[in-house]
């Protein structure tokens, strides 16, 4: 992980940070699903059919920002390191437990749901080009892989909480962009003393909230502390639905502390957009990504 400050040309300072090794749950589809850049006589003619899943993603290659500190693989802490651990910090460790338990099969029920989600627009396939919401749920569809599903591993958010380091304040917020099952939101709460969840898929959506009731009861039943988790369903870009605000009229980019992306299949125009959003946030906070760095890092 590397933390960089960054300019753009309107001034506007931030820091950025990657995830530059990780370990990726159940990615969906393998990497000769349709991709952007592909032309259109070579899209899918129907949604893909289930596949096996695919195998965890092995540590990412470094990606170096600023300085070029922080170039080696990070891995998780081994169990060792962690024994002993009280007050806080074994709270923590304690509530991780909880995390494992409650969303176990979740990476699986997450990438089953995610590709019945495109099934269920194939009746659309054809609206392709239409200027209606189902039209540009199905171009999203046909057009990238950003619906594709993953999770961040434990082991991975262990090294994603250290790499961004100590952050000032006691309101801390934790943003996750495409939250999907609500697997890193739980894993969050447990460090953050707020954590919203963004997920455009309503059913994806669903899911998490029903583990979330989940976990919080566990989580209350052991005595483990958590921050406030709070999930709602939208794009983050405000693109296929209404941008997301608080109460307050604030978006995602105003609050977060630390944003999160599970990237590795996110489109060129979707981290695009993440860019312009991540040079919005306030100076010291952190955007996180798997995979793919922001380009206008320095």
């Amino acid at each position: 992980l590397e933390r960089s400050s960054c300019n753009r040309a309107v001034g506007v300072a931030f820091h950025l940070v990657v995830v530059v090794a990780a370990m990726v749950d159940g990615l969906w589809p393998p990497a000769n699903q349709h991709r952007d850049g592909d032309s259109d006589d070579d899209m899918p003619a129907a949604p893909p059919e289930e596949q096996d899943e695919v195998e965890a993603e092995q540590p990412l290659s470094p990606a170096v920002l600023g300085s070029g500190r922080g170039t080696e693989p990070l891995l998780a802490p081994p169990e060792e390191e962690v024994a002993g651990l009280e007050g806080e910090a074994a709270g923590a460790r304690h509530g991780v437990r909880v995390v494992e338990e409650v969303y176990a099969k979740s990476c699986e029920a997450g990438s089953n749901t995610a590709m019945d989600a495109v099934r269920a627009l194939y009746p659309h396939w054809s609206e392709f080009n239409a200027d209606t919401e189902m039209g540009r749920r199905v171009k999203w569809a046909r057009c990238s892989n950003d619906w594709v599903y993953g999770e961040l591993s434990t082991g991975s958010f262990a090294s994603l909480i250290a790499g961004t380091g100590p952050i000032e304040g006691d309101g801390r917020t934790f943003v996750d962009l495409g939250c999907g099952t609500g697997k890193v939101t739980a894993l969050a709460s447990l460090h953050f003393a707020n954590v919203l969840g963004l997920e455009l898929q309503i059913e994806l959506h669903s899911m998490a909230c029903a583990l979330a009731e989940r976990f919080h009861s566990l989580a209350e039943n052991h005595g483990v502390r958590t921050g406030t988790m709070s999930l709602h369903q939208a794009d983050f870009l405000g693109h296929l639905s209404q941008s997301w605000t608080n109460a307050a009229g604030q978006h995602w980019w105003e609050l977060a502390d630390v944003a999160y992306a599970c990237s590795p299949k996110f489109s060129k125009e979707t981290m695009a957009g993440l860019e312009d959003l991540a040079a919005l946030m306030r100076p010291g906070a952190y955007f996180v990504t798997v995979r793919h760095p922001l380009q206008n890092s320095a």
